[in-house]
């Protein structure tokens, strides 16, 4: 089903059938929603429309799920231009992945863009020379997380979001006994969008 579903901007002033909400300007789009070229019987706001598969998923009683979808996007489109192409292209695909149900997939492209991140802060805390004598991002964490400590900065925070985004990734690119579930992914792609803001 979820290969199938296709969004149509309507002017109907029916209320969003997740959020219960009508327009709130007149500029606001809102969609019918067609499964498999027949029309689905539910309007969707343009705040709930990048959300919707994930809620399909999950279950209506999530429906808040799909306005974080929104926002993860409008966000993560923002700062796209701090991001070199390939990295670009890899939280594309997590979030088409989480919006699709394929969690560990998403939190593998998220743990891509986590490394390079790792990278690029080890470069500017220990100079860009440093970051191909220190091959493993583990090792460049730990190196971070001690001196932010001992400096104690803000960044110490952000090397804790960058361990807890390793620490999925493995869970998602090995076998393990904790399935990677939607909520997981909404945490992983929120956190990039805060690190990409201090990164920047």
């Amino acid at each position: 089903m979820l290969d199938n579903v296709r969004f149509v901007e309507t002017e109907s002033e029916e209320q969003c059938g997740y959020c219960l909400r009508k327009k709130l300007k007149e500029s606001e789009k809102f969609y019918k929603v067609f499964v498999k070229d027949k029309e689905w019987g539910m309007t969707v706001c343009e705040l709930c429309k990048g959300g919707f598969l994930a809620g399909k998923l999950e279950g209506q009683k999530k429906t808040y799920v799909t306005h974080l979808a929104f926002y993860v996007k409008s966000a993560l489109f923002e700062l796209r231009e701090k991001l070199p192409e390939n990295m670009n292209d890899e939280l594309i695909s997590a979030i088409e992945d989480y919006e699709n149900g394929r969690y560990s997939s998403s939190f593998r492209s998220i743990g891509f863009v986590a490394e390079w991140m790792t990278k690029k802060l080890f470069g500017r805390k220990f100079g860009e020379q440093n970051v191909e004598e220190e091959p493993k991002w583990e090792n460049m964490l730990g190196r971070l997380l001690e001196r932010s400590r001992n400096e104690k900065t803000k960044e110490e925070a952000m090397v804790h979001q960058l361990y807890f985004l390793k620490w999925f990734r493995n869970k998602a690119g090995h076998p393990s006994k904790h399935m990677i579930t939607g909520e997981d992914v909404r945490i992983g792609l929120v956190s990039i969008a805060y690190l990409l803001r201090q990164l920047a």
